[in-house]
């Protein structure tokens, strides 16, 4: 009955360790695979210390890992003491400093990302294994004690239960469901600890499933309104969340499974304290979730909603700019031909009527007329500085030959003379800048002052360029009535940001109702290649 015994122990030892050793490979590789998938995007952006963190987060549970490059190099490992070399080829299992590891690898991306490896210690499975035999030892000397007496109870009472167990374990194995018998006495530590693991095995395959279900549904939105709203509906359909709400800033943008028809007894609503309520906080956004999920998997949710959030505003914010450029390019045509047809009446009432003053003077002096003269004299200077003044339209000769900071306060002057609007203008130029910048800034003021003559109300306007290390900062101020933040900009501001930009500047406007506005601009000296 002893050696009986022993071999009955032996073989459930061997049934159960053989299940624990597939669970944990299941569990390895599944493990990997999902490290792999969240570490792809930190090694597309090259952030190598964010993989590094990734992988130092999972030493708590023993756990060591490295990650190669496509040509087999290694990038980040968290071997202590140093990488180990003959592991950049191993599968399966090897020691490292007096502990037995357990390798996993998985391609991270299709594999022209790289390779993620992780080693798990045997440690937990050996103790779980000498507990087991403890266990094992123990029952083998009470059906020794008791075998002439409780033969048949402990036939019923341990190989039953044992087997019972056995098959429900396979049965796991092969992902079926089928819930182990209690086989109570000291079995039931086993059955706990079996059906323990397996809740958490299955958790964790609840939350993995439900942050793929999560990057799929915010991929899938164009808006970051549309990004929350997904999310959330990825949310409600994984089981794990009774009820959530998503803000962007102040405004609530969604809302699911509230099992209130009043709003105002919504305990979300109501802010009330509870365990289960929990914000996640995002980029100029927020969900206000309702779960018992734990911490961990909660801010895991929240990398594929950021990067969703943070796609979503750069392609909105791509769509807008595009818009921006498509008006401002309609504009500067219909500009354009307008300037045009400014010209050629110009050219046409003043010049062609000069002309033919000229003409019909000279055809008097070819007479004989000399009394003709003075006033052909006459003709000439005013068709002199109508062509002058039409030259000075079209680019200020001050700005060719005296320079941006001469140009400046000609034109301020001019603007005052014209307007009445005090302009106090301030330069701080080291020397001639570049034609690009002296242009692009010329024409900044320009537009900028027309914008106070046409909307400000303004008394005084200041206008300050200086020239610091590296660069050319301009402010242009005005006292007159402002306008609210949310206003949509012209297309003057716009054609403004346009040429700042075009030189790898920065562009900025800031008015409040009642409190002017000051325009802001700043551009390398280094000129820009478009």
């Amino acid at each position: 009955m002893l050696f009986l015994g022993l071999g009955l122990g032996g073989t459930a030892f061997f049934l159960v360790k053989t299940g624990l050793e597939a669970s944990l490979e299941a569990q390895g590789k599944a493990q990997t695979l999902y490290l792999a998938r969240q570490l792809e995007e930190h090694l597309l952006l090259n952030d190598l210390y964010a993989v590094f963190r990734q992988l130092e987060s999972l030493e708590g549970e023993g756990v060591l890992g490295f990650v190669l490059d496509p040509k087999g190099e290694v990038l980040v490992h968290t071997f202590p003491g140093g990488f180990p070399l003959n592991l950049k080829t191993l599968i399966g299992r090897f020691r490292f400093q007096g502990e037995v590891y357990r390798l996993y690898r998985s391609p991270i991306g299709d594999g022209s990302v790289g390779a993620l490896a992780l080693a798990f210690p045997e440690t937990p499975l050996r103790q779980k294994l000498a507990h087991l035999l403890v266990l094992g030892a123990w029952w083998a000397l009470g059906v020794t004690a008791l075998a002439f007496l409780l033969v048949s109870r402990a036939a019923d009472q341990f190989l039953k239960p044992l087997e019972a167990l056995v098959q429900g374990v396979r049965a796991w194995q092969e992902g079926r469901e089928r819930p182990l018998p209690d086989p109570g006495g000291e079995l039931r530590v086993l059955h706990q600890a079996l059906v323990a693991y397996r809740e958490r095995v299955k958790r964790r395959e609840q939350e993995l499933s439900t942050l793929n279900q999560v990057a799929e549904a915010v991929n899938r939105a164009e808006t970051p309104e549309g990004v929350l709203q997904n999310a959330l509906e990825a949310l409600a359909r994984s089981g794990l969340f009774r009820c959530g709400e998503a803000w962007l800033g102040e405004v609530r943008v969604g809302k699911v499974l509230c099992p209130y028809r009043d709003e105002e007894v919504c305990p979300l609503k109501r802010g009330e304290p509870k365990t289960t309520y929990h914000t996640l906080e995002l980029t100029e956004a927020r969900l206000l979730l309702d779960t018992e999920a734990p911490q961990a998997f909660l801010e895991a949710i929240k990398a594929p909603i950021e990067a969703g959030l943070h796609r979503a505003r750069y392609t909105q914010a791509l769509k807008e700019r595009a818009q921006e450029r498509s008006q401002l390019l309609k504009a500067l045509i219909q500009a354009q031909e307008a300037e045009r047809a400014r010209l050629a009446r110009d050219l046409h009432d003043q010049i062609g009527q000069i002309l033919t003053g000229i003409d019909l003077g000279l055809k008097a002096v070819k007479e004989g007329r000399v009394e003709a003269v003075p006033a052909l004299q006459e003709l000439v200077r005013s068709a002199i500085q109508d062509v002058r003044h039409l030259s000075r339209s079209l680019r200020p000769s001050a700005l060719d030959t005296l320079g941006l900071e001469a140009a400046l306060k000609r034109m301020a002057e001019e603007f005052q003379e014209r307007t009445g609007i005090r302009v106090n203008p301030l330069c701080r130029l080291k020397g001639r800048l570049p034609e690009t910048h002296e242009t692009a800034l010329y024409r900044v003021v320009q537009e900028a002052l027309t914008n106070v003559a046409r909307h400000a109300k303004a008394k005084q306007v200041s206008v300050v360029l200086q020239q610091e290390e590296g660069e050319i900062n301009l402010v242009v101020e005005d006292d007159g009535q402002g306008f609210p933040p949310e206003a949509q900009p012209g297309l003057g501001i716009l054609g403004m940001r346009e040429r700042i930009e075009l030189l790898g500047g920065r562009f900025q406007v800031e008015s409040l109702p009642g409190l002017g506005t000051t325009l802001y601009a700043r551009i390398p000296l280094k000129e820009v290649k478009t």
